[in-house]
């Protein structure tokens, strides 16, 4: 087994992979799911971003329910910040509906005011996402 391939992960909620285009991918799967399948996959998005060491993500949410306010919780509390000083994550292309992610409009202002909180910008349209990480400068890890 390759070293890529040892960061491929499926599961019931998602599939992760490092994108050739330098940055982590993640699909999501709809149906239902568990918040033990979310947190692995989320999990699972956090190893491929620190492997790959730009920092940049993208994240298919179009096919999925709009995520849980446990999930919610869990990924601003626990994930986030893990994953900004772990694997220096700055920028998110989310492809979703606009009801899909709206809960991160109403996160605190303060958790992403935060100097080194990621970049996130939504999209419909996955070349357009695909364009804006290229576009994304990366930035060292100073950790």
């Amino acid at each position: 087994m390759s070293a890529p391939d040892k960061l491929r992960f499926a599961n019931a909620f998602a599939e992760v992979q490092p994108d050739p285009e330098g940055f982590a991918y993640m699909r999501c799967l709809p149906g239902p799911r568990l918040l033990a399948d979310y947190q692995e996959a989320m999990n699972a998005l956090l190893r491929v971003i620190r492997n790959i060491g730009t920092g940049k993500a993208l994240v298919d949410h179009m096919h999925i329910e709009p995520i849980t306010p446990e999930e919610q919780q869990w990924v601003t509390t626990n994930w986030l910040p893990r994953a900004v000083v772990q694997g220096n994550y700055r920028y998110a292309a989310l492809l979703s509906a606009p009801e899909t992610m709206a809960w991160l409009n109403k996160v605190d202002p303060h958790l992403l005011d935060w100097p080194q909180a990621p970049t996130f910008r939504h999209f419909s349209n996955e070349t357009e996402a695909r364009a804006w990480l290229r576009a994304q400068t990366v930035v060292e890890s100073q950790i």
